[in-house]
């Protein structure tokens, strides 16, 4: 039976934060803008974006401008301030050759996510995209990585990773499944409950390839 590797995608395989505050400083400056509405955008959208946010800027700040058309340009703008590091990108393909089936398992809209992950080349090197508003299914729940597993067509099991930033919906929804975790650690800090701590995808991308294969063990 083939191995399980899911992956988180925001601070994970791409720099969301980085990319976020990019994208927002040139949203505020083509719709012209002030400063108050750009720290607006900037505090009410950091942990994630949503249309629902696009819906409260238009009652709060009246722009003439669709909200459908706010978002659209939106999640344009974030998929192309994001991107994966090309060593990341290889890791995940020499994963699936040597056998493994890769997941992104990665809570938000759709739109928003799938522009990330084909504007980054990220889908083309995973056999699975399990995003938390097309499943119905938010990270930590038990239930998004057993949707996961059942796409990419295996059983949850002990041979299986997921790889991610935050301790509580990476590590600890994966954990709570007894799948092993690999903590992407962008600081130091204490004590973690994963199996490995990095600084990166590509540390954890080079735990994962030097893994036996499931009928290699």
């Amino acid at each position: 039976m083939k191995r399980l590797a899911f992956f988180d995608l925001d601070d994970t395989l791409v720099d969301r934060q980085s990319g976020f505050r990019e994208c927002v400083h040139s949203f505020a400056a083509d719709l012209d803008l002030g400063d108050e509405v750009e720290q607006w955008l900037l505090e009410t959208m950091r942990e994630r974006a949503c249309l629902r946010d696009f819906e409260q800027f238009d009652r709060l700040f009246g722009v003439r401008v669709p909200i459908d058309e706010l978002w659209a340009r939106y999640c344009e703008g974030m998929a192309a301030a994001v991107s994966c590091a090309p060593e990341v990108l290889a890791g995940l393909g020499a994963l699936r050759d040597s056998g493994w089936r890769v997941a992104v398992v990665t809570n938000g809209p759709g739109d928003i996510q799938r522009a990330k992950l084909s504007r980054t080349g990220i889908g083309e090197r995973v056999d699975v995209l399990c995003i938390s508003e097309e499943v119905g299914l938010r990270k930590p729940d038990p239930g998004i990585f057993a949707r996961a597993a059942e796409l990419c067509g295996v059983e949850l099991s002990r041979d299986g990773w997921m790889v991610g930033d935050n301790p509580v919906n990476d590590i600890g929804g994966a954990r709570a499944v007894g799948l092993r975790t690999i903590w992407i650690s962008h600081t130091p800090s204490g004590e973690t409950a994963a199996d490995h701590v990095v600084p990166d995808a590509r540390g954890a991308l080079d735990i994962l390839l030097s893994l036996p294969t499931a009928g290699g063990r």
